[in-house]
């Protein structure tokens, strides 16, 4: 990178608020306890609530596969990728042709399948439809053109999710009609950055782009704006879950000793989905801490997190000298709670935004034929039925 795109680059990234850096990865709103505390409990308190008071803002959150970025950065060149080929630090991700990508994979010693032809197909129609600087983020939902059925396609990109039904004679219905290819764009990352955590949500659009190739690029915005209904006791009863809860929640979260801290969200989002695929949310800090030890780790962090003994040489007894957990028993408690009041209320919106789902040309089924989307996007975070889709998706990946 050159001077002058570096001085951009950072000009473009202190411009860019705390809310905008965090929107690379769309976290469910009870999760954000996991990471900030407190703090990210009464994020996702607000972002729900936000929700229901406006929903024109929630979009369609499109199960697609793989996820790809495309567009052009301040060297000109046009590329294709994933999200860890643009993150690649020394730039060799960038890839700038079909080739280029399938170079890539070879050099890795990595086999994926048949995405290189599909690249090849759908390469010239997205970048037909670029326009201006920038990269767009989104998902490929199909790759071969669509045949309608009694007035429906229907497709399902990611082998463990979604199935989809588009009414042939709709909006989307008519956009699809012929292509080669479809991809639902979520986000867009600006022309200097190397890296996707600058990613900045789309709301529905679709930026710059434009329908002008054979690929066809599809907005998330919902066809209707559903109207929503929460119930206000129950909103000040998930705030005084939090008050009363987020001084110890953030001793445990937020007081993670040195060398640990990196890993403990990702530890504790690793138990949830466990006990997702389970299909209980039952004994959460009695399973949470059996789950935490038995979890690979050096002895330092280990001792670290669930202390160690030693004999006391004066008594020649063992003394246990206490961990993290040891000492943040009722932490551990306090972000569960959190953690339950804040699912049970994101829970009374997302069977609404179902309900509403159920009139759009745009239907999605799971594989027992339940109708359902994937989940919705709103306000910074994902709305999703983790019973329901988060279940299928986590279970069939084994």
């Amino acid at each position: 990178m050159s001077t002058e795109s570096i001085r951009g680059l950072v000009t473009r990234l202190e411009s860019l608020n705390e809310q905008e850096l965090t929107k690379a990865h769309v976290e469910h709103p009870e999760d954000l306890v996991f990471h900030t505390g407190g703090q990210g409990a009464q994020q996702g308190l607000t972002a729900i609530v936000d929700t229901v008071q406006n929903p024109g803002a929630i979009t369609i959150k499109w199960d697609g596969y793989p996820a790809l970025i495309f567009g052009t950065g301040l060297d000109g060149e046009f590329i294709v990728c994933d999200k860890h080929m643009f993150n690649k630090k020394d730039g060799s991700g960038h890839v700038t042709s079909p080739q280029a990508f399938a170079a890539y994979d070879k050099a890795r010693g990595i086999e994926r399948g048949d995405l290189v032809n599909v690249i090849t197909r759908i390469w010239p129609g997205l970048q037909k439809s670029y326009s201006g600087k920038g990269f767009y983020w989104g998902d490929l939902l199909f790759s071969q053109p669509l045949q309608e059925k009694n007035g429906l396609y229907t497709f399902r990109a990611n082998p463990n999710g979604i199935t989809y039904t588009i009414e042939a004679n709709s909006e989307i219905g008519q956009l699809i009609k012929g292509k080669v290819g479809g991809i639902a764009v979520h986000q867009y990352i600006p022309p200097e950055a190397d890296n996707v955590q600058y990613a900045q949500l789309l709301n529905g659009s679709i930026g710059k782009l434009k329908n002008n190739g054979n690929v066809a690029i599809i907005p998330a915005k919902m066809p209707m704006v559903p109207q929503l209904k929460l119930n206000k006791t129950v909103i000040a009863k998930t705030q005084r879950e939090i008050d009363k809860n987020k001084a110890a929640a953030d001793a445990f979260i937020l007081r993670v000793p040195p060398g640990v801290k990196s890993v403990f969200p990702l530890m504790c989002t690793v138990f949830i989905n466990k006990k997702i695929v389970a299909g209980n949310l039952d004994n959460l800090v009695e399973e949470f801490i059996e789950f935490a030890k038995s979890r690979k780790m050096t002895e330092p962090v280990y001792k670290k997190l669930f202390g160690y003994d030693v004999q006391n040489p004066q008594t020649g007894q063992p003394e246990h000298v206490p961990g993290h957990f040891d000492t943040n028993i009722a932490g551990i408690t306090a972000v569960f709670s959190i953690w339950i009041a804040l699912y049970n209320l994101k829970m009374q919106v997302v069977p609404q935004l179902d309900k509403a789902a159920e009139q759009s040309p745009v239907k999605g089924y799971l594989s027992d034929g339940t109708q359902t989307q994937e989940g919705f996007v709103s306000h910074g975070i994902k709305l999703i039925n983790r019973m329901g889709f988060s279940r299928q998706n986590l279970a069939a990946r084994g």
